[in-house]
């Protein structure tokens, strides 16, 4: 019986040093040329001022409502595209025909610059929750659909094999065999969503909106605070990659726990 392969750690290499000596001297350089008015604050905010101002609007209670209502917006759009862009590639999956009509036009609103229908969606749905919700969910249903479905396309040929040699049904095999053999696929549309999910909202709250996140880099541009920018830019960016991490950790999780019953 094979043994499971461990991965190996990764090591601590000279490229790491080098990486991180790299980002210190960018961040000396940032520092030393905004105290010595080489570089306007106006542009470049220097790395104390960017912690000064986290500080403060962390401890006066303004980032926070903010980014509730952010992070509200991205998980309610998010898991509605989650769950509809599975249950359809399932529907998919499983009449086929049904994906020959309507993949047209699904792919004729996939193409549909999602920044360019922000003022129908605000016009239909209001500058409030709903419109950000739907633009979080246009941008990221699509990709967790057409990936769920390549996926259980490239189901290996000797599975399906094994599946009409015990006779199984149409149910059973999408069920039993495609869907498993698609789950990496799938898991990587919900990745690339999620790292797209924040950046939708972030750009409808920043053209319209009374709250979030966007909202406070608007503001912040407005009033010449580049503290405050880059300081909910990097905040953005944290979040993001939290979000894609807690993603593949889910997908370790799931697919890791169906490829032991396989053994």
């Amino acid at each position: 019986m094979a043994k499971p392969e461990i991965k190996k750690k990764k090591k601590f290499t000279v490229i790491n040093v080098l990486q991180i000596i790299t980002l210190l001297a960018l961040l000396a350089y940032m520092q030393i040329a905004v105290d010595t008015g080489k570089i306007s604050k106006i542009f470049i905010a220097s790395p104390t001022m960017i912690i000064e101002e986290a500080v403060e609007i962390i401890t006066d209670h303004t980032l926070l409502p903010h980014l509730i209502l952010t992070l509200e917006e991205v998980l309610v759009g998010y898991g509605l595209a989650a769950l509809v862009g599975i249950t359809v590639a399932l529907i998919w999956t499983l009449f086929p025909k049904l994906e020959e009509y309507m993949d047209v036009f699904c792919s004729a609103i996939m193409a549909v610059p999602k920044t360019a229908i922000l003022p129908l969606l605000i016009l239909w749905f209001g500058i409030g929750f709903k419109s950000k919700v739907m633009l979080v969910f246009l941008f990221s249903v699509f990709q967790i659909l057409y990936n769920t479905v390549t996926g259980a396309r490239q189901t290996e040929e000797k599975y399906l094999k094994v599946a009409k040699v015990f006779q199984a049904n149409r149910i059973q095999t999408v069920f039993q065999i495609m869907i498993p053999s698609a789950l990496p696929s799938m898991f990587n549309g919900l990745k690339l969503a999620a790292a797209t999910a924040l950046t939708g909202v972030i750009f409808s709250e920043m053209q319209s909106a009374k709250g979030g996140l966007g909202y406070l880099l608007s503001e912040a541009q407005n009033l010449l605070n580049s503290a405050r920018m880059f300081f909910i830019i990097i905040l953005v960016t944290v979040i993001s990659v939290l979000f894609v991490k807690l993603i593949a950790l889910i997908e370790f999780s799931v697919c890791h726990k169906w490829q032991n019953k396989v053994k």
